[in-house]
């Protein structure tokens, strides 16, 4: 059971966490241009925004990808969650799910860092910028 002063921890961390998301989020209706300074209440920032064209666009991009992304992460998750279920022996299984498992359980940091790691690597075995682009892209 959760005491008194357990209580008070778990809240003082939920503060510590969603104040700076409100503050945010108030300061986002701010009239002014310096974000310390409030001067009144504005939407003006909002429809700055949503009027923009290039920022529009770019959302559209995002969302195109985000889509291809994980319409592929469905397809390929499910073939593999169909491989190891139908198919209960086959040789690297384990290394199958090990690699399957990989995103779940390697930080994000060691992640980004083996691929700094490989995209040098790479860079210096085809000299220079020749590998940049959609390979890189392919990769990650």
């Amino acid at each position: 059971m959760i005491g008194r002063l357990g209580r008070f921890w778990l809240g003082a961390g939920y503060v510590f966490l969603y104040v700076p998301i409100l503050t945010l989020i108030v300061f986002s209706f701010n009239e002014s241009k310096m974000v310390s300074l409030w001067t009144g209440f504005s939407l003006r920032w909002y429809y700055a925004i949503f009027h923009d064209d290039e920022i529009l666009s770019a959302v559209v991009v995002s969302l195109k990808i985000a889509f291809a992304a994980a319409s592929a992460a469905v397809v390929l998750g499910t073939l593999a969650a169909f491989a190891i279920v139908r198919y209960r022996r086959f040789t690297g299984r384990t290394a199958f799910i090990a690699h399957i498992n990989a995103p779940l359980v390697v930080p994000e940091v060691i992640t980004g860092l083996s691929l700094l790691l490989f995209f040098v690597a790479v860079e210096n075995l085809m000299g220079g910028y020749s590998f940049r682009g959609m390979p890189t892209i392919w990769i990650t």
